[in-house]
């Protein structure tokens, strides 16, 4: 009886060669098709986010406040209160009652470890629905709080609108003198075409030598000042290309490191200066760094963001978008036409 012939090592050699192009093939079919699921999870946070705050407006009758201007409000131990995002006023609205009712709204939202951090169990509870899962930054400072992916929509620069937003965000307090709560009948250009809630990469969260995502997690320092293009035409996009030629110089790397607190970059609100996936940049009015002057959307997904419309629909905005399309989506009273096929 013939013995049985085992495999030369030729052709071991071969079926290994054979396998390695095979994974070399499917490898990047399947972390495409991984990222097509995380981007759709994305899409579904958004759309939550979108649908909670109508849901906050069929109750209260305006669009839930992104925080208040100025924080003179004094909690019991003398410190700024009412400093809350607009993702804590829509946690009932996302089925995280519990967390809602374990927040002291007459203390600070957040406050540093000290002993006296009224809200911290809210502070640091990680929320799934305030994450993109295409970004797996931890974005927080020492596990004290939760970082968020998503800051809503205050527009363009409020410095050059009287210091109110002219987006769908409004705050609390003497800074805008109350003139304008913002309600869904205040929106005259449409809830189709003016967005609420968009992304953006969070930083590293272990200070500005760390360069995260191409700089996208990080706030840059602009040449200019705010008050540097006064008078101009388009100031906004003055400081863009401001932002994108001179912002070299890190200075924060802790973006998106807590979803309870209002403050742009953070983890309350973003602006449409810049288009998405540009660098982040602060300026200064006088001699007081204004971090919310420049937070851009920015994002892991290739080519683009995703942005919850007001109506509670979400698109996907490319980062070759039109300057002024992306202006016109950010304003809730500009005027502007927006085509369907313009994102």
């Amino acid at each position: 009886m013939r013995s049985r012939r085992g495999f030369t090592l030729i052709e071991l050699l071969v079926v290994i060669a054979i396998i390695a192009v095979l994974i070399a093939l499917l490898l990047p079919a399947v972390q495409s098709a991984r990222e097509a699921t995380r981007r759709s999870q994305c899409v579904n946070n958004l759309k939550q986010l979108g649908l909670a705050v109508q849901n906050y407006h069929d109750v209260n009758g305006c669009i839930p406040p992104s925080g208040v201007y100025p924080t003179n409000f004094a909690d019991p131990l003398g410190r700024p209160a009412l400093n809350f995002s607009m993702k804590a006023r829509l946690l009932p609205y996302l089925e995280q009652t519990p967390i809602y009712n374990a927040i002291n709204f007459s203390y600070s939202a957040y406050i540093y470890n000290d002993g006296q951090d009224a809200n911290l169990t809210a502070a640091a509870s990680q929320i799934a629905t305030f994450l993109c899962p295409s970004d797996m930054a931890v974005g927080n400072a020492g596990g004290y709080s939760a970082g968020t992916n998503y800051p809503n929509s205050a527009g363009l620069n409020r410095y050059y609108n009287g210091w109110e937003c002219d987006g769908p965000a409004w705050y609390l307090g003497t800074d805008a003198n109350l003139k304008r709560v913002q309600s869904i009948a205040s929106v005259t250009d449409g809830t189709s075409n003016t967005a609420i809630f968009s992304e953006f990469i969070k930083g590293s969260g272990r200070g500005v030598t760390n360069k995260t995502k191409n700089g996208r997690g990080l706030v840059y320092s602009g040449a200019a000042s705010v008050s540097a293009f006064d008078g101009q035409p388009n100031p906004n996009f003055l400081h863009y290309q401001d932002c994108r030629n001179n912002g070299t110089t890190m200075i924060w790397d802790y973006k998106g490191e807590r979803w309870i607190e209002h403050s742009s970059a953070r983890g309350g609100v973003y602006h449409h200066i810049n288009p998405p996936n540009q660098k982040s940049c602060a300026y200064e009015a006088g001699n007081v760094t204004i971090v919310d002057t420049n937070t851009a959307a920015s994002s892991n997904h290739s080519g683009g963001v995703n942005v919850a419309m007001l109506d509670g629909s979400v698109k996907f905005v490319k980062d070759s978008v039109n300057i002024q399309t992306w202006y016109a989506i950010a304003t809730t009273q500009g005027g502007e036409v927006v085509s369907s096929d313009a994102l």
